[in-house]
């Protein structure tokens, strides 16, 4: 049979959609770029913030009037988890969270022979752009070099999360925190030097929890610690960890940096703080003050040249004010990120903020954004 797979979400589920690829193959099915081809079509889907979520509806619009038979298209990645009712409107199909992709094997019975048990999880995607030469580096600023990671060999570390951030909905979708085995991601990774993978990125639901749920005492910075030992021409990026779990463990990670410094391997952390004004952090529900990420990540900047920080930052989040937005220059400007992400708040009906009032003009928002970018040039990419 044929089969159409499309993603319009984060690496983490591209990751996912090239395992069912891979799931697919070893089946026995073939993999077409077209859908009017195809006898079934999958789709993974984001449900992140209003704008995602609108793009995976259309996607799942198109491809509902392409496919011939519309009750052969499964929807899976995030929006089955967070939206179903949304989903509702497109007619009849299967639906399989991201949490559960063995659930595959029952939606497709009479088609598949080999598990999805038996399918590793990939550490690169048809989504990515080659990674050709370490040599590219020589000429990238910080924020290239971060993105060009993200298309590199990718160590998912868990799914799920612990936070409770009151603008997310990712939670919905993907649970609680659950960490892969220790053992395991070392492997990958002394597999990733052994073949000359150019970038190394570590990557998760929430990245800097790692270990929380084992109940064996690892942390994040034991597996940093374990594998920024692994001599190689390879640089190590960090995907996403929550700036709370840097905070709770400073002296740690700090002591990683330090030995890293020795090793003289490139270690990319993007640490989203969201927000330098304390009075939006707490209705953020993000657990930590703008003065304890000034001095704590202010301190690595100075201390380690071999470590490059970034950070996310939303504009716009309810009650936002020209004072809060100076507070976060301000906290940027002292840390001295290397590059940063800001992202203008986009609402989702089911997160947690929706409720709150001093809802803040989009365009206000829009222009915040880019009053940071003016301000730190290169090193910021907005998405509006």
């Amino acid at each position: 049979m044929r089969f159409y797979v499309d993603c319009v979400g984060c690496e983490q589920r591209q990751l996912d959609a090239q395992r069912i690829i891979n799931y697919l193959e070893v089946n026995g099915h073939q993999i077409t770029n077209y859908p009017r081809e195809a006898d079934y079509a999958v789709l993974f889907t984001c449900g992140v913030d209003k704008a995602a979520e609108g793009a995976s509806l259309k996607r799942t619009s198109d491809l509902v009037e392409k496919i011939t038979y519309a009750q052969n298209l499964i929807i899976s990645g995030c929006l089955p988890n967070i939206s179903p009712d949304k989903l509702e409107a497109y007619g009849s199909f299967s639906t399989v969270s991201p949490i559960r992709l063995e659930d595959f094997d029952t939606v497709l019975a009479p088609y598949v022979t080999i598990p999805m048990s038996e399918i590793a999880y990939p550490n690169s995607s048809i989504f990515d752009e080659q990674v050709d030469s370490i040599g590219l580096f020589q000429e990238l600023t910080p924020r290239e070099e971060y993105d060009l990671a993200k298309d590199g060999y990718k160590i998912r570390i868990n799914n799920g999360c612990l936070m409770d951030c009151s603008y997310c909905v990712i939670k919905k979708a993907m649970g609680r925190l659950v960490s892969v085995p220790f053992n395991d991601l070392v492997k990958q990774f002394e597999s990733a030097v052994a073949k000359k993978e150019p970038t190394i990125m570590f990557m998760g639901g929430d990245s800097g929890a790692y270990g929380y749920d084992l109940n064996s005492g690892i942390r994040f910075y034991s597996l940093l610690k374990r594998t920024l030992k692994i001599a190689g021409n390879h640089r190590v990026f960090v995907h996403d960890f929550n700036v709370n779990w840097y905070l709770r463990h400073a002296d740690e990670y700090d002591a990683v940096f330090a030995g890293n410094e020795e090793y003289g391997q490139l270690l990319g952390v993007m640490l989203p703080v969201q927000s330098g004004s304390d009075r939006i952090l707490k209705l953020m529900k993000r657990p930590y003050k703008s003065a304890d990420v000034i001095e704590r990540l202010g301190n690595v900047k100075r201390e380690y040249n071999a470590i490059h920080l970034g950070t996310h930052i939303i504009t716009g989040f309810p009650t936002e004010t020209e004072n809060d937005i100076d507070e976060t220059m301000k906290l940027l400007e002292e840390v001295g990120f290397d590059f940063m992400s800001v992202f203008v708040y986009s609402e989702h009906y089911c997160a947690k903020s929706a409720p709150l009032e001093g809802k803040v003009d989009p365009e206000i928002a829009r222009k915040r954004a880019f009053r940071i970018a003016d301000q730190f040039g290169e090193r910021v990419k907005v998405f509006e």
